[in-house]
């Protein structure tokens, strides 16, 4: 008799889950083509960037994160999720934080290291969404682009992987495509049923107090540029900011 596999654990049907996006659209897996070595490799794309988010400088200066009069450097601990080429985690560096960046990509990795000779930010490939995140639990966890690009059911995957590195009463700041300006608006049974994610999925605020319920929502909005500051501001990305109570 064929020996077929029966479901009897939530990872087993995230695993299957997983082969209906087999057509390459999912970028938040290992594969033998690392698709964001494309994008990080040109000179001309907005992500090849060394500024930080804007919404990261300016929830600084609303005092709404704590990353100024920390009592020594280290102190805290942060973490950049998808860090891409470490931009935002250099800028937590800086701050005072001891920041860890983590990304799927190797490429990024390597070249994130590269990038940051002077500083104390530190790096890992991790697959955030699989794997044990190093390093925690962090005061501040951070993800500016990683989110929007999970197929709906590993974001069930994500939460567990919140919980877990993020402490209580710590921060969460997201970074996602805001709807109508980039990303897809189609709902998670359409994305299921078609097998194809669409470059991305747009959230408004209210999708994102939905999804991180347990959380409590500090500050949210467009990402505007300071003209005080040269910072990472594109008119098509959202931002929020959370506290995980105590």
């Amino acid at each position: 008799m064929e020996n077929r596999m029966r479901l009897s654990t939530l990872e087993q049907l995230l695993d299957t889950l997983d082969h209906l996006f087999d057509d390459g659209s999912d970028w938040t897996r290992r594969n033998a083509h690392d698709h964001w070595a494309d994008l990080f490799g040109r000179p001309d794309h907005p992500l090849n960037s060394d500024l930080p988010d804007a919404n990261l400088v300016d929830w600084q200066k609303r005092g709404l994160l704590p990353t100024t009069d920390l009592p020594r450097t280290g102190s805290k601990m942060a973490l950049d999720i998808g860090c891409g080429l470490g931009r935002n985690t250099r800028w937590l560096a800086a701050q005072g934080y001891c920041a860890t960046g983590v990304d799927l990509s190797r490429y990024a990795v390597s070249h994130a290291r590269e990038r940051s000779p002077d500083s104390s930010a530190s790096y890992a490939e991790c697959d955030v969404l699989r794997e044990e995140i190093p390093g925690g639990p962090f005061d501040v966890v951070y993800d500016s682009g990683c989110f929007h690009h999970l197929a709906p059911h590993r974001r069930l995957s994500y939460l567990t992987a919140l919980s877990a590195c993020l402490k209580p009463g710590g921060l969460f700041g997201i970074c996602t495509f805001a709807p109508g300006e980039m990303g897809s608006v189609a709902d998670d049974l359409t994305l299921f049923r078609q097998g194809r994610l669409e470059g991305g999925t747009a959230y408004s605020t209210d999708d994102l107090q939905a999804v991180f319920s347990e959380l409590e929502l500090l500050d949210s909005g467009p990402l505007s540029p300071d003209n005080a500051e040269a910072v990472f501001a594109m008119g098509f990305l959202n931002a929020a900011l959370f506290r995980r109570p105590e």
